[in-house]
């Protein structure tokens, strides 16, 4: 299947490369307001990912605007244009100018002698935040994202879209998938550090999976919770994620 897409997190993609829409900005007043705190509450889930863990429990009401797809195809050409002097593409290939003067090369392998080599690359934005590039990755059978250091070029395969953290600690890399199971289905946990991401850990979860993510504080998220019935349809509510 060579133009997997994992379309359901695309939306988020999209609006993690604008800065006027950038989920893990200082949370407002609203959003806030949306996750309430209670010291009576009980989770109605926790995972663990390294030495962190993680209580999920129950939001009245979700502050998250319906997503739409994305093609990512199309939405390539726009953020090469406003990146232009950092990257562009040539071909089949995405060639990133490093700050040591040397290029790191995104090759796309269309055609490729054994099918699971098959891989396909789409410029997705300028990550200020994390002071690197995001990719979008389609393979045979799977999808993910990858980050481009322009410092040194090194390149980061990531589960889903990175969300760092508001005191720059920590980013949350979500991946939705209890359909094919293409894709890992939960989260990476990565530290951060100067530009520098580190991997802490991953959890695959089995029962539900995360939707739309985004930080409200340093140890609080607020998620979708998604999980699927029978006949494969997704059923979503909102919950908020604290991290200790």
């Amino acid at each position: 299947m060579k133009q997997y897409l994992s379309l359901l997190t695309a939306v988020v993609l999209w609006t993690a490369c604008h800065p006027s829409a950038a989920s893990n900005s200082t949370p407002t007043a609203e959003t806030n307001a949306a996750v309430p705190a209670s010291t009576n509450e009980r989770p109605i889930d926790s995972f663990r990912i390294g030495n962190k863990q993680f209580l999920v429990y129950s939001l009245a009401k979700s502050s998250f605007s319906p997503t739409t797809d994305l093609d990512y195809d199309s939405a390539e050409g726009p953020q090469l244009t406003r990146e232009a002097a950092k990257v562009h593409r040539q071909g089949d290939s995405l060639l990133f100018a490093l700050k040591n003067g040397k290029t790191s090369v995104l090759a796309n392998s269309r055609n490729p002698d054994i099918d699971e080599d098959y891989a396909v690359y789409y410029y997705a934005g300028y990550k200020e935040d994390l002071q690197q590039h995001l990719a979008f990755g389609s393979y045979y059978e799977s999808s993910d994202y990858l980050l481009v250091n322009p410092a040194n070029g090194k390149q980061t395969h990531l589960w889903g879209i990175p969300y760092l953290s508001p005191d720059k600690q920590f980013v949350l890399c979500p991946s939705f998938d209890l359909e094919a199971g293409f894709n890992n289905n939960g989260f990476e946990l990565y530290s951060y550090e100067n530009g520098n991401m580190k991997l802490l850990g991953e959890t695959d979860l089995q029962h539900w999976g995360p939707g739309q993510i985004k930080w409200v504080d340093p140890h609080t998220l607020e998620a979708e919770y998604q999980t699927m019935d029978t006949a494969m349809n997704i059923h979503t509510k909102p919950v908020r994620i604290i991290m200790q």
